[in-house]
């Protein structure tokens, strides 16, 4: 009973987080494996949406920004979604709280507005028609630009471990094919590598930034003009326009040779380029719990694209499989199709850790509550081998008469499949009328001040539960083989007991 009841709302507590998780997060994720924006976003969309198993896909933008609300200010993360997307809208609506605030699909479409998590409006007394205000991070990259200008040296010099060699394999990888030149694929991809996580230094993940200036160029070599072939074939060689070499030889020359006064004085003219804090209203708070956080904030691809600087650009593709739970499946075949130069997951990787964590508490009670059954078995063993020292002169007459042992531990087995069965059905029964009045259990305990299961903790009031007929059956049958092991032992210790010594006292 115990163990039925427990695993069973634990279940319905599992199903409730992938159900929550599944409303607001991609089931799979698209993006460059180097790390850079999606221009041609709008096409990969319609493109994905096509695909076998897939219902639906949207540009998608995640980051930080400061939320001002109320006088409150909070770090916040946000996620823009194309909010011309109907599957994308019409999944978040799903999660939204519509008893307080029933909210519309045209008003889920307006620039200005903005979907918040349960998490953020509880933490910051938020309701629909609040104001908030986003003040983006990415302000924060040019303050500290200026900061270090100082400190700072010319790329060439913090990085000439990578600059020069790929200098080098400028030199060697092009060749030339008729009035074009042409590329071996791996050769540019292993050149392209060497600088690619100098573009990221800008964003100051590690080491030190570089000036605007030098991370312009960079970021023009690679993806200005290494990464826009006219045209590849079936080997992998990759076909630029005649001087492609020579350009790209010009920009490091020019990286070389930059004026580090000049890229000072941008640096400075550049701390006025901040992005103006955007305004929103809130139109919807959506559930999430604390055991399954989502963005504080869903807003437009629009307001994302200005708080990232991406201009036209998105991050990452999500796309929604028909079957959630074959996400995998998805994920696999559009990573074969679309090759290396893409990412592909799906939200069971994304989400790994989270659920491994769902997983081992789910063992971890399976183990301790495990204990119950087992001591359950203890007892019956206890009582059978009572039973044999009571029945003691009633098997010595048997064994008299020509009985075999395996006749007199037949007899016992049978009394541990009675006594195993009838606990099992009855244990069964027990369990399901439990979780049927689960709730007004639950309203008893929190009337006389326990509550197991707080609803600010798991973000609902009602106790969830999911019945899987599999694991009853697992439970009943397991419980029964125990109680057939428990019943052995006194039976086999009765079957060759001296019917003599049996008898003595007849």
């Amino acid at each position: 009973m115990v163990l039925i009841v427990v695993l069973s709302v634990h279940a319905g507590f599992e199903r409730n987080l992938k159900e929550i998780l599944l409303g607001y997060a991609p089931h799979v994720r698209l993006e460059s494996a180097y790390g850079a924006g999606i221009l041609d976003w709008e096409p990969m969309e319609k493109s994905l949406a096509e695909e076998e198993g897939v219902i639906g896909a949207y540009a998608l933008i995640e980051g930080y920004v400061l939320l001002d609300a109320k006088g409150w200010q909070k770090p916040v993360v946000f996620r823009a979604i194309n909010s011309e997307n109907a599957a994308q809208i019409e999944a978040l609506e799903e999660q939204l709280d519509l008893e307080a605030h029933p909210t519309s699909s045209a008003d889920m479409g307006l620039d200005d507005r903005a979907v918040i998590s349960r998490q953020l409006a509880e933490a910051l007394s938020l309701q629909v028609g609040d104001k908030l205000n986003f003040l983006a991070s990415k302000n924060l990259d040019a303050v500290m630009e200026v900061y270090r200008i100082k400190q700072q040296e010319r790329a060439w010099i913090l990085y000439e471990d990578r600059l020069g060699p790929f200098a080098e394999a400028v030199e060697t990888i092009f060749s030339k094919s008729g009035e074009e030149e042409v590329v071996e694929g791996a050769k540019l991809t292993e050149a392209f590598r060497i600088i690619q996580d100098l573009i990221l230094l800008e964003e100051g993940t590690k080491g030190k930034p570089m000036r605007a200036g030098e991370a312009e160029i960079i970021d023009g070599i690679l993806f200005a003009v290494l990464n826009k072939p006219l045209r590849k074939d079936d080997s992998g060689r990759e076909y630029f326009a005649a001087g492609t070499q020579q350009v790209v030889r010009n920009m490091l020359g020019d990286l070389r040779d930059i004026d580090l006064k000049e890229a000072d004085l941008q640096a400075f003219a550049n701390i006025e380029e901040f992005v103006t804090p955007v305004e929103v209203t809130v139109i919807g708070i959506y559930r999430d719990t604390k055991r399954s956080q989502g963005p504080g904030a869903f807003v437009p691809l629009a307001i994302g694209q200005q708080l990232k600087g991406l201009q036209e650009a998105v991050e990452a593709i999500g796309i929604r499989a028909e079957d959630p739970y074959h996400a995998e499946v998805v994920a696999t075949k559009l990573q074969k199709k679309l090759g290396e130069d893409w990412l592909v997951r799906s939200w069971m990787k994304t989400h790994e850790q989270q659920f491994q964590l769902v997983k081992t508490e789910k063992v971890m009670m399976s183990f301790a509550l495990s204990f119950i059954t087992i001591l359950s078995a203890f007892s019956i063993t206890a009582v059978m081998y009572t039973v044999t020292v009571q029945k003691r002169q009633e098997i010595g007459v048997m064994k008299a008469l020509g009985a075999r042992p395996s006749q007199i531990v037949r007899v016992f087995l049978y009394q541990g499949v009675i006594v195993g069965i009838a606990g099992s059905l009855l244990g069964l029964g027990l369990g399901l009328l439990a979780l049927e009045y689960r709730q007004g259990i639950l309203t008893l305990l929190r009337g006389i001040g326990i509550d197991a299961f707080p609803a600010g903790f798991h973000g609902m009031d009602e106790l969830p539960a999911r019945i899987i007929p599999e694991h009853l059956g697992v439970i009943c049958v397991v419980a029964v083989i125990l109680c057939l092991i428990a019943a052995l032992v006194p039976a086999l210790m009765a079957a060759f007991r001296d019917p003599a010594k049996s008898l003595r006292n007849l």
